[in-house]
C-alpha cells in the first residue's frame, strides 16, 4: 500500500522536476510512512510513498523489468500475485523481488493492455514504458484506490490524492460551477468530475495511455465494467450458497496474504461478521478485531463484542463522543481531499487509528450491499415507485409537459413522473441531500431545482447501463457511483489517514463474477431481506438471524447537532464568509435549519455534508499553491 504521484512537464529542468515531485509526495507521507522512491528525468517525474506490507525489505519502488525499459509506481495489492509470479516465471520472466508490485511490470511485458484481465486486487499505478514512449495510468475494477489527474497546456499530472496536484503551480484551481449543486444533492460527485474544473477522477475500471511526446492525446478508456446482463445460472438457493461459500473462502484466504499482522474491522452487521468468520478459519489462533461505538442502545460495540466471543477473536473497542467528532472534523476534511457526505468517515478514521496500534492491515466488509442488494428498504421502495411510474408513462402522450419551475404539487409530480425516463427517475430517487422530500423541497431556489432536474437527466444518460432487470440496473448505478466515489473513497482515505491498509474481501473480482450469476430473487426476495443468499451462507458458520438489520457505525448526528455541536455547526453554516451561502439562499437554508431543529426534517447528513464543505473550502480548496 502506498501513495503515488508524478507528472509529465516537457521542458522543466531536472532539479525543478525533482523539487516539484518532492512537494507532491510530502502531501501523502501518511499513505506511506515507511519510505519513498522516485524516478526523475527532465520533464518527467514518478514517485511513491511506501507502506510496506509484502516483501518488507525488497519491495521498494519504482520497480523495473530486466532491462529497465518498463518501470512502475504502484498503490494497492495484487492478491493473486503468487499465482501470477509462477505463470510469468514459467514464461521466462526473471524476478528480483518477492513483491506483488513486480508482477505488474512483467505482466505488462507479457500482455500489454490485456494485463488487466489477469488481475485480482485493488490498485492505482503509473507504468512507464520507454519502448513505446508512454505512461500507462490505471485504477482498479471497483475504484478501491483513488487516482486523480489533470491534463492542460501540454502537461499531465496524476496523484493518489487531489491535494498533491494543487502543489503544482500550473494546475488550475478554477471551480466547476455545477459541482456544489451536484454534491449537496447526491453528497458525492460521479467520475470523472471533481469540484475543480480541470482536475478529474479516473473512473473505476479505467486507464489512460499517455504518449510522452503528446500528452494531449490521452483519453480515458474502460478495461472493465460490472455487467448483470447475462441470464443467471445459479437460480437455486443451495447451489448458490455452496458456490458463494467456496468463492468467499478463496477470496478471504488471498486477502490475508501479508508479511505483517492482519486484523478485521468489526461492526455488528452482516458484512463484517462474514469477513471475520471466514478470516478466523484461516487464522484460528491470532485474529484481532476492532470496533468503535458511540454509547447508547444503538452502539455497535455490544453486537461486535458478541461476534468476537462467537469466533474467539482478540477484540478491541473504542467509544467516541461529540468532542472527538469536533476535534477531528478538520482532519476528516483534509484526508478526504474532496467532500464526501458520509459521516461514517469519522468512525472509520478512529477505528483505524485504534487498529494501527496492533496491526498494519485490516479486512473490511465494503461492497456486498452493491453486489447482493443490501440496501433492502431503499431498493424495495425504489422498485415499487418505478413500477408505478412505468404505468404512468403510458399516459404521457395525453399529459402536458411538467414545468420544473412551477410550485410543487401532486399534479406536477405525476406529470413529471409520466414524462421522466426510468433512469432519470432512479437517479432522482437516489437524492440524499437537498432538496429532500419532493413534496416539500428545502434549501434550493426554483432556479436550482430546474438545474437539478436537468442534471438528473444528463447523469441518467451518462451513467445508466441496461441490465437484465430493474434491480440489476440499480445495483450497477450504485456500484459505479456511490460505491466507487463515496464508500470506497471514505474507506481508502480514512484508513490511509491512519497509515493502515484496508482490504475488502467481499469486493473481490471472483466474488463479483459469482454474484452476477445469482438472480435478483436470491439477492432481494419480495419483501426482503436484502443479501438473502449471503445471509444463508453466513448462517452455516455463525448464529446468524436472517432478519438482522443493516448497520455500519451509525453516528448519532441528530443528537449531537441539536445538542453539544449545535453552536459550532450553526456558526460555520451561517458565517458571513460561509462557502455554502455563496451557493445557497440564506433564507432557505435558515428555514431548513429550523425544520431540522424542530424535527420536521431529518437533515442531519445533509448538514454534516455542508459543514464538511465549509472546512474543505478553507483547508484545501482555497489554500495557495506551494
Amino acid at each position: 500500500m502506498c501513495g503515488i504521484a508524478g507528472f509529465v512537464a516537457p521542458g522543466l529542468p531536472a532539479d525543478e522536476t525533482a523539487a516539484r515531485l518532492d512537494r507532491m509526495l510530502a502531501c501523502i507521507v501518511h499513505r506511506g510512512p515507511d519510505g519513498a522512491g522516485t524516478h526523475v528525468a527532465p520533464g518527467l517525474a514518478l514517485g511513491m510513498r511506501r507502506l510496506s506490507i509484502i516483501d518488507l525489505d525488497g519491495g521498494g519502488q519504482p520497480v523495473w523489468n530486466e532491462d529497465r525499459t518498463i518501470g512502475i509506481v504502484f498503490n494497492g495489492e495484487i492478491y493473486n500475485y503468487i499465482e501470477l509470479t509462477a505463470q510469468l516465471t514459467a514464461a521466462g520472466h526473471v524476478f528480483r523481488t518477492h513483491s506483488d508490485t513486480e508482477v505488474l511490470v512483467h505482466l505488462y511485458e507479457q500482455h500489454d493492455e490485456a494485463m488487466f484481465k489477469k488481475l485480482r486486487g485493488m490498485f492505482a499505478f503509473a507504468l512507464l514504458d520507454t519502448r513505446q514512449n508512454r505512461l500507462l495510468v490505471a485504477r482498479d475494477h471497483f475504484g478501491q484506490k483513488p487516482l486523480y489527474y489533470t491534463l492542460a497546456d501540454g502537461r499531465f499530472a496524476f496523484a493518489s490524492e487531489l491535494k498533491c496536484l494543487l502543489t503544482l503551480p500550473w494546475v488550475s484551481r478554477e471551480r466547476d460551477p455545477e459541482a456544489f449543486l451536484d454534491y449537496v444533492s447526491w453528497l458525492s460527485l460521479p467520475p470523472p468530475r471533481t469540484h475543480f474544473q480541470h482536475i478529474h477522477k479516473l473512473a473505476a475500471g479505467s486507464f489512460l495511455a499517455v504518449p510522452l511526446a503528446d500528452v494531449s492525446a490521452a483519453q480515458p478508456r474502460k478495461f472493465w465494467s460490472y455487467a448483470l446482463s447475462a441470464e443467471p445460472d445459479l437460480t437455486a438457493l443451495d447451489p448458490a450458497i455452496e458456490a458463494l461459500d467456496a468463492t468467499l473462502r478463496d477470496s478471504v484466504q488471498k486477502h490475508l496474504r501479508a508479511d505483517v499482522p492482519v486484523g478485521v474491522l468489526l461492526s455488528s452487521g452482516l458484512d463484517s461478521r462474514t469477513v471475520a468468520a471466514y478470516a478466523q478459519d484461516h487464522q484460528p489462533c491470532g485474529m484481532q478485531t476492532f470496533t468503535v461505538g458511540f454509547g447508547g442502545p444503538d452502539s455497535e460495540t455490544l453486537g461486535a463484542a458478541e461476534t468476537a466471543r462467537e469466533i474467539g477473536s482478540q477484540h478491541h473497542t473504542l467509544e467516541l463522543t461529540s468532542d472527538d467528532f469536533l476535534h477531528n472534523i478538520e482532519r476528516i476534511a483534509w484526508h478526504l481531499d474532496e467532500p464526501v457526505g458520509d459521516p461514517a468517515a469519522f468512525a472509520v478514521l478512529k477505528v483505524c487509528e485504534l487498529a494501527r496500534q496492533h496491526v498494519k492491515v485490516l479486512l473490511s466488509g465494503e461492497g456486498s450491499d452493491e453486489l447482493f442488494a443490501g440496501y433492502d428498504t431503499r431498493y424495495l421502495g425504489m422498485l415499487a415507485t418505478l413500477k408505478r411510474s412505468k404505468t404512468l408513462r403510458h399516459c404521457a402522450p395525453f399529459l402536458p409537459q411538467p414545468d420544473p419551475a412551477a410550485a410543487p404539487s401532486r399534479w406536477q409530480r405525476l406529470a413529471s413522473r409520466a414524462h421522466t425516463s426510468a433512469a432519470a427517475e432512479a437517479l432522482s430517487l437516489r437524492l440524499e441531500g437537498l432538496p429532500g422530500d419532493v413534496r416539500t423541497p428545502r434549501g434550493l431556489t426554483q432556479d436550482q431545482l430546474v438545474r437539478l432536474h436537468r442534471r438528473t437527466h444528463e447523469f441518467a444518460l451518462a451513467i445508466r447501463r441496461p441490465q437484465r432487470d430493474t434491480l440489476s440496473e440499480l445495483l450497477t448505478v450504485d456500484l459505479d457511483w456511490q460505491l466507487a466515489e463515496s464508500l470506497l473513497q471514505k474507506a481508502d482515505k480514512m484508513s490511509m489517514g491512519a497509515s493502515i491498509e484496508l482490504r475488502t474481501p467481499l469486493l473481490d473480482l471472483r466474488v463479483a463474477e459469482l454474484a452476477a450469476r445469482i438472480p435478483s430473487a436470491l439477492k432481494l426476495p419480495p419483501g426482503g431481506p436484502g443479501k438473502f443468499v449471503l445471509r444463508h451462507c453466513l448462517a452455516r458458520k455463525l448464529n446468524e438471524p436472517l432478519n438482522r438489520p443493516k448497520r455500519g457505525f451509525p453516528v448519532p448526528l441528530r443528537e449531537w447537532f441539536t445538542g453539544p455541536l449545535r453552536g459550532p455547526l450553526e456558526d460555520a453554516l451561517f458565517a458571513p464568509n460561509s462557502a455554502a451561502l455563496a451557493h445557497l439562499d440564506g433564507r432557505l437554508l435558515r428555514a431548513a435549519w429550523d425544520d431540522f431543529l424542530s424535527g420536521a426534517w431529518d437533515g442531519a447528513r445533509t448538514l454534516y455534508s455542508l459543514w464538511l464543505y465549509e472546512i474543505w473550502s478553507q483547508k484545501i480548496a482555497d489554500t495557495p499553491a506551494a
